[in-house]
């Protein structure tokens, strides 16, 4: 062994070597969350932040809640949007520390799986990226813990702890209810924790995950569960026919996002283990950290043969694959070589997309750049809106769906309420649900379209509702010769409203 590779070999075993590898990504995330720009999901979960309610129509309220103390902190800014993402990637990162550390007390094996977690395109994006992953994940890495820590102690006030970590999982997104079977099936192929089966604590734990998901199911109940409707059996109707190509399309993100060799950690670890199944052989950290895992990959890989599955629903999977991935590597001789290598390749492409996200107005293929030319549309429709104010005519701001919208709305100073696609009487998620503050018939809109996916609309359906619709100004952003966004605003008068 070389000098260097025995610097790298012994590094994980200094002091604090784990807690600064933590700071380290916590702090260069911090950095980004200053500089990154506001993402059109990110903007749409941040308009829900100023409309608080029990919960929200696309998913639980978590993200948002979040979102709420970090803009009070450091105001409606995309850093005091983005921090809250960086909040729950700390939380995240110190439970997957305690995990391996408890389970394994190898201090090694810790710091390369967190190398390994945050040297991915998902992990950094979703650590960056205010959505309802990264409750989820928090919860979920959380939930495990907990699990393992009954399941070592074999003490029962354990079950309190994971029943709200359940609920906090459901409560950060619908998806922490697959909590629920993973815990099951590992007492079921547990002999050490089959006898919990005949005792009230689990029972009694899944009361705590409900009580703390109580603010869903209060919503719901106020809003004829539309909701849960939503993303359970709306969504299960939408599946028809038998597509293949949607699952080649979900290999190919998760291979992307997770990089290949973090794609190849994961499934790796999935695949070695699930051949060797779940019989008592099995030691209970392998069962646990598996099926915590595996059962919503294979859960989702059955999806995409009927549905896209949407890139980052396995994103609480991939943590205890990962791990198990990296256990793996390090086990074998050369083990800490090859999987420096490896992340030298995460490395790689990390840098490569950080520099397609960061460069302002990046022309890329598709609609790949989301984010260019939106603060130059905001204050642009707020300089027409102010002057048809001027005039003494009421106005309002709106788009055809709820990115435009959010973005706008964001972006516009003073960030006033908008509107989307319910002004013209097609259902617009969120927007549908939220506080219909001010009466807008006669009042004069000026729409925002883009050349963006779904930011156009065919404006002679407006003339139902307006009296005339016609276009006073053009956005154009452009890098390298290229036009990278294509913003245009439009004047409709004398809003009729609809039924």
């Amino acid at each position: 062994m070389t000098s260097t590779e025995s610097r790298w070999h012994t590094l994980p075993d200094r002091p604090h070597a784990i807690a600064g590898l933590i700071a380290g990504f916590v702090a260069l995330r911090l950095v980004l969350a200053a500089f990154a720009p506001l993402l059109p999901q990110e903007a749409y979960y941040w308009t829900w932040s100023l409309h608080p309610d029990w919960s929200y129509f696309d998913h639980p309220p978590l993200a948002s809640y979040s979102m709420m103390l970090t803009t009070a902190v450091f105001g409606q800014t995309v850093f005091g949007i983005k921090s809250a993402a960086v909040l729950w990637s700390l939380g995240w990162n110190l439970l997957w520390a305690r995990l391996v550390l408890d389970m394994y007390g190898d201090r090694r094996l810790a710091f390369w799986s967190l190398a390994a977690l945050n040297l991915t395109i998902l992990f950094e994006a979703l650590a960056l990226g205010p959505t309802p992953d990264g409750p989820l994940i928090f919860a979920w890495s959380g939930a495990i813990w907990a699990v393992w820590r009954l399941s070592a102690s074999g003490n029962g006030r354990w079950w309190w702890l994971t029943g709200f970590f359940v609920g906090l999982a459901m409560l950060g997104k619908y998806s922490g209810v697959l909590l629920g079977p993973v815990i099951l099936l590992y007492l079921l192929t547990s002999p050490r924790m089959r006898h919990w089966l005949l005792k009230p604590q689990p029972y009694l734990a899944a009361l705590v995950a409900v009580l703390v998901f109580a603010p869903v199911l209060i919503w719901n109940a106020q809003n004829e569960w539309v909701s849960l409707a939503f993303q359970s059996s709306r969504r299960v109707g939408g599946m028809t026919g038998f597509k293949p190509k949607y699952f080649a399309m979900m290999v190919a993100t998760q291979f992307a996002l997770l990089t290949p060799y973090g794609f190849w950690l994961a499934i790796g670890a999935m695949v070695r283990h699930v051949r060797q199944g779940l019989g008592a052989a099995v030691d209970d950290r392998t069962r646990l950290l598996l099926l915590s895992g595996a059962i919503p990959v294979l859960l989702f890989t059955l999806v995409s043969f009927r549905s896209i599955v949407k890139i980052n629903w396995l994103a609480p999977a991939y943590a205890t694959l990962v791990i198990l991935g990296v256990r793996h590597v390090l086990a074998q001789a050369g083990g800490t070589r090859r999987l420096l290598r490896g992340l030298a390749s995460s490395v790689a492409i990390l840098l490569v997309a950080g520099g397609v996200f960061l460069l302002p107005n990046l022309p890329v293929a598709g609609d790949m750049n989301s984010w260019s030319g939106w603060a130059e549309a905001g204050r642009q429709v707020a300089r027409l809106e102010s002057a048809a104010q001027a005039r003494g005519e009421k106005t309002f701001v709106f788009g055809p769906n709820y990115k435009i919208s959010s973005l706008i709305r964001f972006h516009m100073p003073g960030q006033p309420r908008t509107w989307a696609q319910d002004i013209y009487g097609e259902r617009a998620l969120q927007y549908d649900y939220f506080p219909k503050d001010r009466d807008l018939r006669g009042a004069t809109g000026f729409l925002v379209l883009s050349n963006q996916d779904q930011g156009d609309l065919d404006t002679a359906v407006l003339k139902r509702y307006f009296d005339s619709v016609e276009l006073v100004d053009v956005v154009e952003v452009k890098a390298l010769g290229k036009v990278t966004r294509r913003i245009e605003i439009y004047r409709c008068t004398n809003y009729r409203g609809h039924p």
